[in-house]
């Protein structure tokens, strides 16, 4: 099982252009240009990419400097991410073991508890 951050509130555009950036930097040892990312997603111009960096910066994903080379940063979180969200570490660590066991993602077990929650309450309150 994975032990990557859960990233719950992302768009798939979103969480592959943040895996990708990470993967990037990895092998690199320093942040894609725009361009870069544009081409590894087959995106035609740099716009694109500016609007998902954006995204990213508004759920806290990333810091950036627009029109600087090379200033993505993808922030680290002392605590499990989930798109604007934090599981207290026991929680989360409970959710990996239950994935691990069932072979689910986290992702999809946290959007069904949410969905379960959701809808009971919905219920009563429309009892």
């Amino acid at each position: 099982m994975s032990t990557a951050p859960i990233r719950i509130g992302l768009t798939t555009a979103q969480r592959e252009i943040l895996e990708g950036i990470e993967r990037h930097i990895a092998q690199h040892n320093q942040p894609p240009s725009y361009r870069e990312i544009a081409k590894m997603f087959g995106f035609k111009s740099t716009g694109r990419v500016t609007e998902v960096l954006r995204a990213l910066q508004e759920r806290g994903w990333v810091t950036f400097i627009p029109g600087r080379a090379r200033s993505i940063t993808v922030l680290e979180k002392a605590s499990p991410r989930t798109g604007g969200y934090q599981l207290p570490l026991a929680l989360d660590a409970a959710l990996r073991r239950y994935c691990t066991s069932t072979g689910e993602t986290p992702q999809d077990v946290v959007a069904d508890a949410v969905a379960l929650f959701l809808d009971e309450a919905d219920g009563q309150v429309a009892a």
